[in-house]
């Protein structure tokens, strides 16, 4: 006979062990003897990323030996998923590193299940660490949606900065410089297309880089500090203005002229990184969050590149700027304190140097570039020390102005729908918080 019950005799025993094992470290999840087991989930959908990403956990295990580090690295559509169906039942890993943007940090704040982490930023002065304010306004928008005012849930390590991308050898073809201004811009555009060549590339599938092309022309053609309003839901704050209009227009235009890559709307951002490196193409938006994989492409084609600021009508250049993804702690994180150390050592001299040699742009003070780190990649960061800071249109805390967005804009490029209908959606779903517009599935990246 199978006994499925331990005896009468040996239960006492076995209750009274599990009760003292903790004591000692025996029971629940760490590695015995030898210390804790931190639990991490990685979002990324950059393969370059998800190499070098493991690095961090090893670096942390070999400053910290009484720590066994596992982390796990996800796409965005996977960490999106299945770290609310852990939230929601208990079991979440100790640190999670992910979006900013719905459907991530703001689900899991507006669901209370997130630690609060402004007491560990101010013991280990984070804050001081990272770009003035950057903490501070990376978290404000998540005090809309539950976190308690000017409390910390957050904390990024790495920048998006939303640049151009150039190719200095067709540009050196088509005797073209870095354009300064806008219409330097389209010039350049309608001779690239004359030649015979892709103007803009772009991979839209995910509709991030859409909604980029837009708020990125916003602006260049508004005074930044209009649009902060838009960020604290001014209810004076609108989309139906004229330069919200003009922005739209534009996009239009350059899509009808056939600028963007061919079938622009199948191809994710990842695959028109890759095709702008088989340099038929001039001008590219990217994030500085893919710059990974752009390190990898250069390498492999040796394809000479630039990066500037995209010009502003006020002069000089807008580079959207904020911090990429977050790392957070769930409320039932089984080891935050150890959680807080690995983000403490993520924001360590050492880590920042470890991050740069891998072409990010960190969230530090002052953002610099490795030494070793190629031309572009310095180039990049000069871009973001010297450009106009701008806004990140789709991040205010309203839900699905982000998807709104991303939508409208796909349907704008591919035809389907007119600039007016674009920022009467934008006003519709901010002017109804986010009651109305868009309920297209997003993931987050930007």
């Amino acid at each position: 006979m199978i006994l499925l019950h331990p005896p009468r005799r040996f239960l006492i025993p076995v209750v009274l062990l599990c009760l003292l094992l903790p004591l000692f470290g025996g029971c629940g999840q760490s590695a015995g003897a030898t210390g804790t087991t931190l639990s991490i989930w990685y979002g990324t959908d950059d393969p370059v990323e998800r190499v070098w990403s493991q690095q961090l956990a090893r670096r942390f295990q070999s400053a910290h030996p009484t720590i066994h580090v596992t982390l796990q690295d996800l796409s965005f559509e996977d960490i999106n998923t299945k770290l609310q169906l852990v939230l929601s039942a208990g079991d979440p890993p100790d640190l999670a590193y992910t979006t900013p943007r719905g459907p991530g940090i703001p689900a899991y704040v507006h669901a209370h299940r997130l630690l609060d982490l402004t007491s560990a930023a101010d013991a280990h002065r984070w804050s001081e660490r990272l770009r003035p304010g950057l903490l501070a306004q990376y978290n404000q928008p998540f005090a809309y949606i539950g976190a308690r005012p000017s409390s910390v849930v957050a904390v990024p390590t790495a920048l998006a900065a939303v640049g151009i991308m150039a190719n200095q050898r067709l540009l050196a073809h088509l005797r073209l410089r870095i354009p300064t201004t806008l219409s330097e811009f389209e010039r350049a555009l309608a001779i690239a297309k004359t030649a015979g060549f892709t103007p803009i590339g772009m991979g839209n599938a995910d509709g991030w880089l859409g909604d980029d092309w837009y708020l990125t022309l916003v602006n260049s053609l508004v005074p930044v500090s209009s649009l902060r309003a838009e960020q604290r839901l001014d209810p004076t704050f609108s989309f139906r203005r004229p330069p919200f209009l003009r922005a739209a227009a534009i996009l239009e235009r350059w899509a009808r002229a056939g600028y963007f890559t061919h079938d622009f709307g199948g191809l994710d951002a990842q695959e028109g990184v890759d095709q702008f490196f088989h340099g038929q193409t001039l001008l590219q938006m990217v994030s500085s969050s893919e710059n990974p994989q752009i390190v990898q492409d250069e390498a492999q084609t040796g394809l000479p590149i630039r990066v500037f600021a995209f010009p502003r009508a006020a002069g000089g250049g807008i580079v959207p700027l904020s911090g990429y993804e977050g790392w957070i702690v769930p409320k039932a994180a089984r080891h935050p304190a150890a959680a807080a150390t690995f983000i403490t050592s993520l924001l360590s001299p050492g880590t920042t140097q470890f991050l740069q040699r891998h072409s990010v742009v960190t969230s530090h003070a002052p953002s610099s570039s490795s030494p070793s780190a190629t031309a572009w990649v310095r180039e990049y960061v000069d871009v973001v020390n010297t450009a106009k800071a701008g806004v990140y249109l789709d991040a205010a805390p309203v839900s699905n102005l982000n998807a709104t967005m991303e939508a409208n804009v796909q349907l704008l490029l591919q035809g389907y729908e007119p600039p007016t209908f674009l920022v009467k959606s934008l006003q519709e779903v901010y002017s109804s918080h986010g009651h109305g517009g868009s309920t297209t599935r997003i993931d987050g990246e930007f």
